[in-house]
């Protein structure tokens, strides 16, 4: 190989060598954007889910309480029936 080619070959491999790094580089960037935008999808989601979790939890107080103002309704009208009938 004459000295001309030996320096364009050379020329050649360091366009490619840096053709490659900068993939990579790309690539480097790529795959932590990705990571970065589903962190901050995850983020969302799981405020999202904290707030369902909370109404979830305020109902669900909120039914007991109801349950229990039934019930005592319920055993008052039956100790008000049992009476009438005793008295009858």
């Amino acid at each position: 190989m004459t000295e001309t080619n030996r320096a364009t070959l050379a020329v050649v491999v360091q366009f490619l060598q840096l053709a490659t790094l900068i993939i990579g580089v790309a690539g480097i960037f790529l795959v932590v954007g990705r990571r970065d935008q589903q962190l901050q999808t995850n983020a969302v989601e799981i405020d999202d889910l904290r707030d369902i979790a909370s109404d979830l939890v305020k109902a669900s107080i909120e039914s007991t309480t109801t349950n229990r103002d039934q019930d005592r309704a319920l055993d008052e009208l039956r100790s008000r029936i049992a009476n009438l009938e005793i008295n009858r």
